[in-house]
C-alpha cells in the first residue's frame, strides 16, 4: 500500500459519483506504490464501499472504458499469482497520470520500477484522464410535487368506530386506558407512600413553593434547608451567589531563598556585563552561587568561601575571555550574525564548534558549576583546604606531553615535507634540462640533413651519454606515506 495512489483516488480521480469512489479508494489501498497490482473481488469491493457486487463489476467496466483503469497483463505480483486460478480476481492498472506527481516524485516511483523492472512512467504510457461525464439529468425536473393533505387537522376525519381524531393502534376495550396523555402517578413503594390521614401528593399539584410539603410530603430539597415548610425561596432568604473558579492552575507561592553567608560579597564581584549592580540576579546565576556557597551534597559541590568563589568566577569569566566572546560584534564561526548563531557550540565533543556566548548569565551559571577533575573538592587544581590535586598535576603533564609530541610531528611534518618539494624541483629541473638537450640536438642534426632513423639512432646515443654526465635525482615518496610515516613517528 502506498500513500500517493490513496490520495489521487480521494481527491483527484475523475469518478462519476460517490459510488465510483468508494469503489477507487477500496481497490488502490490493495495496490502498488505506483498503481499496479490492484486486485479485489468484486464481493470484496461490494462490501467495502457498501454496493452490490454487481455494481462494484459493472462499475469498474466503466471506469475501464474512461481510462481510469486498465487490465495489467505484465509484472504481476506473486501474491496474485498465489491465488488458485480459478479464483483469481481482475488484476487492476490504476492509471494515475504522470503529470500529476511532481518531478521529484516521480523520479523517486521510477527509480522503485527500475529496481522491480518495469518501465519507467511517462506521459506516454500515463496519459491525462478526461474529465467525468455529467450526471444524467432527473426525468422530473422542474414538476412541481403535489402538496399532501393535512389529515390530522380535517375536523371530518373521524376513527373506525366514528368518534372525531386520529386513529389509534390500540384497541378500545375496559382494559386499557383512553387515547391521549397519560397523567404520571405516585410511585407505589413502601418508603414513598404517604400516611393515611395525609392527602394524596396529587392535590399539592398548582400550589405555592411549599405547596409539596403542605400536603404532605416528606422533606424534599425545601425541607433539607432548615427554614420553614415552604423552604428558602418561600422565606426570602438571598442564597450567596455561586464562586466561579478560574480557569487558570492556582500559583503556589514560595517563601524567596534565604541568603548564603558572603552573598552579598559575591553578588558585588560579578562583572558588569553579566549583571549591572543593584540588578537582580539570573535565578540560574542566583541557585548557582548559594550552591557554591552553601555547597549541594546531592550534586557532589562542597561548601567555599565567598573568596573562593569570586576566585572561580574571576577564573571563568576573564581566563576564557568570556567578555570579548559575548560582545553583539564577536563571530565565533561563518554562521554568526548579529542576531545569534545556528552552529553547535564549541566543547569537549565539538572542539571546531562556536565559542561565542550568547546568554551571559546561562554561560556563567554553567561555567561556574562545571568541574573538570573527578574530585568534587579540586578549585582548579588546588584540593579545598589542602595541597594541590594529584590528578589535575597528571592530566596536566599528560596535556603536555601530548602538545610535545604533537609539535614533534609537526615539525616532522614539516621538514619531510620541505624536503619532498626540493626533491620534486630538482626531478622537474632534470627532466626540464634533459628535454632542452634534445630538442637542441635534434634542432642542429635536422639543419644539418639527417632525419629518420639515422637522427633518432644518433640522438639516442648523445642523450645516453648526457645522461651517464647528469644522473637523474632519486625519486621523492609519495606525499601520504610521508605524511603518514611523520605523523607515526
Amino acid at each position: 500500500m502506498s500513500l500517493y495512489p490513496i490520495l489521487w483516488a480521494a481527491d483527484h480521480a475523475p469518478v462519476r459519483d460517490a459510488e465510483e469512489r468508494a469503489i477507487l479508494v477500496a481497490l488502490v489501498i490493495k495496490g502498488d506504490f505506483d498503481g499496479c497490482n490492484c486486485f479485489r473481488s468484486y464481493k470484496t469491493l461490494a462490501e467495502k464501499a457498501r454496493v452490490d457486487a454487481k455494481t462494484a463489476g459493472r462499475r469498474c467496466r466503466e471506469m475501464e472504458q474512461r481510462g481510469i483503469l486498465k487490465r495489467q497483463e505484465e509484472h504481476r505480483s506473486k501474491a496474485w499469482l498465489a491465488i488458485p486460478e480459478e479464483q483469481r480476481p481482475v488484476i487492476w492498472e490504476v492509471m494515475i497520470p504522470a503529470e500529476w506527481w511532481s518531478p521529484a516524485q516521480l523520479a523517486d516511483i521510477n527509480d522503485q520500477r527500475a529496481g522491480l523492472g518495469r518501465p519507467p512512467l511517462t506521459p506516454a504510457n500515463r496519459p491525462a484522464i478526461a474529465p467525468a461525464p455529467p450526471k444524467k439529468t432527473r426525468t422530473d425536473k422542474g414538476t412541481k410535487r403535489p402538496k399532501k393533505v393535512d389529515q390530522s387537522s380535517d375536523p371530518g376525519t373521524t376513527s373506525p368506530g366514528g368518534t372525531p381524531g386520529t386513529d389509534s393502534p390500540h384497541p378500545q376495550d375496559s382494559q386499557s386506558p383512553p387515547p391521549g396523555l397519560v397523567v404520571p402517578q405516585p410511585s407505589e413503594s413502601p418508603s414513598e407512600s404517604p400516611p393515611e390521614n395525609t392527602p394524596a401528593v396529587a392535590d399539592a399539584v398548582g400550589k405555592g413553593a411549599g405547596g409539596f410539603a403542605s400536603a404532605g410530603g416528606r422533606d424534599g430539597a425545601a425541607g433539607e434547608t432548615g427554614e420553614a415548610e415552604g423552604g428558602s425561596a418561600a422565606s426570602g432568604t438571598k442564597l450567596p451567589g455561586q464562586r466561579k473558579r478560574s480557569p487558570r492552575p492556582a500559583t503556589t507561592k514560595t517563601r524567596p531563598r534565604k541568603e548564603s553567608p558572603g552573598f552579598e560579597l559575591v553578588r558585588a564581584a560579578i562583572p558588569a556585563a553579566v549583571a549591572r549592580p543593584g540588578t537582580r540576579l539570573f535565578p540560574g546565576l542566583h541557585r548557582a552561587i548559594n550552591d557554591l556557597l552553601d555547597g549541594n551534597a546531592a550534586a557532589g559541590i562542597p561548601r567555599r568561601t565567598p573568596e573562593q568563589v569570586i576566585a572561580r568566577i574571576n577564573r571563568r569569566w576573564y581566563g576564557e575571555d568570556a567578555d570579548t566572546r559575548s560582545a553583539p560584534d564577536y563571530r565565533g564561526c561563518d554562521r554568526c550574525t548579529a542576531s545569534g548563531c545556528t552552529a553547535a557550540r564549541r566543547d569537549l565533543e565539538a572542539p571546531e564548534g562556536c565559542d561565542r556566548i550568547k546568554n551571559r548569565n546561562s554561560w556563567l551559571s554553567a561555567a561556574i558549576l562545571t568541574q573538570d577533575c573527578a574530585d568534587p573538592g579540586c578549585e582548579d587544581g588546588q584540593i579545598i583546604g589542602g595541597e594541590a590535586c594529584h590528578a589535575c598535576r597528571e592530566r596536566a603533564e599528560e596535556r603536555r606531553e601530548a602538545a610535545r609530541a604533537v609539535a614533534a610531528a609537526s615539525a616532522k611534518l614539516q621538514a619531510d615535507t620541505e624536503a619532498l618539494a626540493t626533491a620534486r624541483k630538482a626531478v622537474d629541473e632534470w627532466t626540464a634540462a634533459e628535454a632542452a638537450e634534445e630538442n637542441r640536438l635534434r634542432a642542429e642534426l635536422g639543419r644539418a640533413g639527417m632525419y629518420g632513423v639515422m637522427l633518432d639512432h644518433r640522438v639516442g646515443q648523445h642523450m645516453a651519454g648526457w645522461r651517464d654526465r647528469n644522473p637523474r635525482p632519486a625519486a621523492p615518496a609519495a606525499r601520504g606515506t610521508n605524511e603518514r610515516q611523520a605523523v607515526g613517528a
